[in-house]
């Protein structure tokens, strides 16, 4: 469990400056000869996604820069708990904070892993259980390993795109800072004991551009709006704090931007409308946009706005007056929903926890149920909700001998009533798409059967389908509505297929489920696509496409022994690598695809690996990281560091770095690569790798 301080953080004098630079384009902070000495960054947080972890919380501290003269800032200090497998398809805005103008060369980012919570921080999914794990510190030189502490993991910014804040007339320089914290190669689980152990060594990088195209969430109360321009303001205030506001920002609404405002749907213009009526400073909003850099060649700046794809807002959100809990939905009995994988968002002294045992949600009449992003799902009402949709419900937390989710410290079951039936309880319900994994039986027009075998990375086991319909729905013959959606060319029975979208309604089926995206191996790995029929994106080609939330990128990741490997590849050029799969100081090689995962050692070969092609742009840059995580990271008993993790963007960078830096002293100890597998050519092409000497 962990208790958020409602006590304003105390923050750096540079970090403070924000007041004065309040929105994308505001007036900025101005010294002698009008020129302004401060410019913002916008800094978004995101995490790989590990689908071994049913839970990742941890606290993220504190982000310093490093300038070209040596002199060091604070971007943001302001600690914040997020649990890093809610936010591995998009990247949450942490902070819109003044920095001063000029180069920054390198970055700090401080994580602790402390104070969290007492025995639900990190849980790992072991069949269709969560079970929490004992945590041990992989960066400890003691016997027996201490446990995970405070590290502050020092990253050189990639060189061909260094963050730059220059000097303006009038207006603000900006610059996005992308953190991604790679839970993969952030150390590894050990199994073999009853009580799983997830040895910790944090790998993070952080860049100008994002090697992703994630929507990034914006999520804080309404500041103000203006309908005549197609904005609105909000304070940043990011996860699931409800204390603090760290910067402001300026959203720009879009005629397809899709709101979901206080159980309403409405697209475009009649949104902000909406929107605009409500109260500000008390009106919860989390826009999920894209990002859209801006050039002024007057005067040399960079800036840039957010674009909305979808808002979510007023009482459909989580707000200061109801506990909420996100999961899964695997069984249901009347109006008594079963939630398994669950986060508790508590309004008693802000409790954020994860919870290894299960949780009720009762329904009633009076419960609000809407649909993220989707305008085409409309007059939803409690009996939409069935077995296998992934939901977010607000209503009153309350204890009960009869409930099945306990909070450990807390030593009782409870339940969650979210039937709106008092003034305080708004009692909402919010369907998000699952994604659900199986292999292909048949297809026709409009419709296919598919064998299930996972949906959001639980097996198909955990799930009790009873009362979704007559017949009870059978995993190994899913009939799914596929209406308006083409199955990818060359798709045959047997192949591996991936669906987002949700169950049929409770009772309603067949068919089970409805789909609003359809992939296969190779297409889930560059889809693109908005959640369910919101502002459309532009399929991907050598990556996932611009805002899509339904794509699942090919990651590749080896892990040598405990002392490491000095010869792990059997090439390594300019043009690309191979893994030497003979290498006895491998423990594990494999390649996973969402639910998917597979030996490398079952492939006809060792996959080449090969960097993308697609070009560095003003929001795109590929990410390929080395170095030794032990001496770039300072710790409560390491005080200093003496080497930083390195990346660039050009992969040639990479392979020299990598050979200058492999020895018996710096082994390779873990590499973590993600792109595009491509089985018919058995080559992988990576837009960002993650390697750890």
């Amino acid at each position: 469990m962990f208790v958020h301080p409602r006590l304003s953080k105390t923050l750096s004098k540079a970090a403070s400056v924000f007041v004065c630079v309040a929105a994308i384009f505001g007036a900025g902070c101005h010294g002698p000869g009008n020129i302004s000495n401060y410019g913002i960054a916008w800094v978004t947080v995101t995490a790989e996604p590990a689908p071994q972890y049913a839970s990742y919380v941890v606290t993220i501290d504190s982000i310093t820069l490093t300038r070209n003269d040596n002199t060091v800032y604070t971007a943001v200090a302001t600690p914040e708990v997020v649990d890093l497998t809610q936010i591995h398809n998009i990247a949450e805005m942490w902070s819109s904070g003044a920095i001063p103008n000029g180069t920054y060369v390198s970055a700090t980012i401080t994580l602790d892993y402390t104070t969290v919570c007492a025995v639900t921080c990190i849980s790992v999914r072991e069949g269709d259980v969560a079970v929490p794990a004992t945590l041990v510190d992989l960066l400890s030189t003691t016997t027996p390993k201490a446990a995970p502490t405070t590290y502050a993991i020092t990253v050189q910014f990639d060189p061909l795109n260094q963050p730059v804040i220059t000097p303006t007339y009038a207006s603000t320089s900006a610059a996005l800072m992308a953190l991604d914290i790679d839970l993969p190669a952030s150390g590894y689980i050990d199994t073999s004991t009853a009580t799983p152990t997830v040895y910790i060594r944090p790998y993070v990088t952080i860049g100008h551009q994002p090697s992703d195209t994630k929507l990034i969430r914006v999520r804080g109360p309404l500041a103000n709006s203006s309908v005549n321009v197609n904005t609105y303001t909000v304070y940043i205030r990011p996860f699931y704090d409800e204390a603090n506001n760290i910067g402001q920002v300026t959203l720009f609404s879009q005629p397809n931007t899709v709101y979901t405002l206080n159980g309403l749907t409405y697209v475009g213009n009649s949104g902000l409308d909406a929107l605009s009526v409500l109260s500000a400073g008390s009106t919860m909003t989390a826009g999920f946009t894209t990002f859209q850099p801006d050039y002024n060649p007057l005067n040399g700046a960079y800036a840039g706005r957010f674009n909305l794809q979808y808002v979510v807002a007023g009482s459909t959100l989580e707000d200061n007056y109801t506990d909420g809990i996100s999961g899964d939905v695997i069984a249901r009995t009347g109006d008594l929903l079963t939630i398994r994988g669950s986060t508790l968002i508590l309004t008693t002294a802000d409790t954020f926890a994860y919870s290894v045992v299960d949780c009720d949600v009762l329904l009633g009449a009076g419960t609000l149920v809407t649909a993220d992003d989707n305008p085409l799902l409309k007059n939803l009402t409690p009996s939409s909700i069935a077995v296998g949709d992934h939901i977010t419900a607000r209503g009153i937390y309350t204890q009960t001998p009869t409930g099945t989710c306990g909070l450990a410290s807390f030593g009782v079951p409870v339940v969650l009533n979210s039937t709106g039936t008092s003034a305080t309880n708004t009692g909402s319900v919010r369907l998000q798409q699952a994604e659900s994994f199986g292999t292909l039986v048949s297809s026709a027009a409009g419709s296919l059967v598919m064998d299930l075998t996972s949906i959001d990375y639980w097996p198909v086991a955990t799930y009790n389908f009873a009362g979704n319909g007559t017949p009870t729905p059978v995993p190994a013959a899913f009939s799914v509505n596929t209406e308006g959606l083409t199955l990818p060319a060359g798709t045959a029975p047997g192949d591996p297929i991936w669906l987002s979208g949700y169950t049929s309604y409770f009772g309603a089926a067949p068919p089970d489920y409805l789909s609003f995206a359809l992939n296969n191996e190779l297409s889930v790995q560059t889809a693109g696509g908005s959640l369910g029929g919101g502002v459309p994106t532009t399929p991907g080609s050598g990556g996932c496409g611009i805002g899509s939330q339904v794509c699942d990128p090919a990651v590749l990741q080896v892990t040598w022994s405990s002392t490491g490997s000095t010869t792990p590849f059997t090439s390594l050029t300019d043009q690309s690598f191979i893994i030497d799969l003979a290498d006895p100081k491998i423990a594990s090689a494999i390649i996973q695809i969402g639910s998917e995962s597979f030996l490398m050692s079952s492939l006809p070969s060792s996959p080449p690996v090969v960097p993308t092609a697609l070009a560095t742009t003003e929001t795109f840059a590929p990410r390929y990281s080395w170095g030794n995580p032990l001496t770039a990271t300072v710790t409560e008993t390491v005080l200093t560091s003496t080497s930083e993790l390195n990346m660039s963007s050009a992969f040639s960078d990479f392979v020299s770095g990598v050979t200058s830096t492999l020895s018996s002293t710096e082994p390779a100890l873990q590499l973590v690569a993600r792109g595009i597998y491509d089985r018919a050519t058995n080559t992988f092409t990576a837009t960002q790798i993650d390697f750890a000497l």
